[in-house]
């Protein structure tokens, strides 16, 4: 069905009305598509009713892992990236599945579902989930209580799509984050790519270019009263740059920017591959509150 509407203005009519009207696609063949309402999301995933992932008190799919020592000290929040899997899985692509070997003991993981949009809600209100971004919110900030972590010691990442919600989440809860050549900006899959993630049609209320300018002159005209240390990874051979640079200007001072000259980045998804290293490096430093370099720096 996302295939056919690129090239159909009909079947994409279709696509964004169901969308609007809280349906998700969570199978599809070759010839078939099939949709799930919204709040029958959770009763019709295999993996929540076995009990593999979870769904909060607000109905965010989820997933906990608790370090080998079973002790609690610091906390990572994983967003996922786009995944175009035929089946629900596909709002919950596993993002660094192995993370946990290379983080600090006491180390635990929550890796939170995108669901809602067509390719995912990128973490933010959508026109029918108009809390989800609050919902979001409620689920990070629960855990953090529950298990009693320092909010000093508590990283958000992601890469591309999970990188705007880490972003997004890192602002609005003054938490450090890792976000991985984040998409802030509808403007280049819509003029170039045919509107590829579907943010057209009234999906969402708002474009990123309005949701993150609004948020970073928030952030900067009422900084809290200690500011998150936090990472942006990036390159100049994404196309994403040029967005992520002109939106983040105002906070430039404020962060950590590493922008990678790997000549194997010839597009936005080579980005989170080709840097992983200084991925790890960042998130570790920021669990450990080791100091990062402000601004921004070449890297390999």
């Amino acid at each position: 069905m996302m295939k056919l509407s690129l090239k159909s203005t009909t079947a994409k009519h279709l696509l964004l009305a169901l969308t609007n009207l809280g349906y998700s696609l969570y199978y599809n063949t070759t010839d078939e598509s099939r949709f799930v309402r919204h709040d029958r999301i959770v009763h019709h995933w295999p993996a929540v009713k076995d009990g593999i992932f979870e769904a909060s008190e607000d109905g965010i799919v989820h997933q906990f892992e608790v370090p080998s020592s079973g002790e609690i000290e610091r906390l990572v929040v994983i967003m996922s990236p786009i995944n175009s899997k035929p089946r629900l899985i596909r709002y919950f692509r596993p993002s660094f599945a192995t993370l946990m070997k290379y983080v600090p003991r006491n180390t635990a993981i929550l890796r939170i579902a995108d669901v809602g949009g067509v390719k995912g809600a990128f973490y933010l209100n959508t026109s029918f989930l108009t809390d989800n971004s609050t919902r979001i919110q409620n689920l990070i900030r629960s855990t953090i209580d529950r298990h009693g972590i320092d909010s000093r010691n508590v990283v958000l990442f992601g890469a591309s799509k999970g990188g705007t919600g880490a972003l997004f989440h890192g602002l609005t809860g003054n938490l450090k984050f890792v976000a991985v050549d984040p998409i802030l900006s509808d403007a280049w899959y819509i003029e170039n790519e045919n509107d590829y993630h579907f943010t057209t049609g009234g999906v969402f209320p708002q474009t990123k270019q309005q949701v993150f300018a609004k948020l970073v002159e928030q952030s900067v005209t009422s900084p809290p009263t200690e500011t998150a240390e936090s990472v942006i990874v990036t390159s100049s051979r994404s196309p994403q740059y040029d967005y992520t640079s002109k939106i983040i200007e105002p906070l430039r001072s404020q962060l950590t920017i590493f922008n990678s000259d790997n000549p194997q980045i010839m597009k936005h998804p080579d980005v989170a591959p080709k840097t992983i290293y200084s991925q790890v490096l960042a998130i570790n430093n920021l669990l450990l509150d080791l100091p990062l370099p402000k601004g921004e720096h070449p890297i390999p």
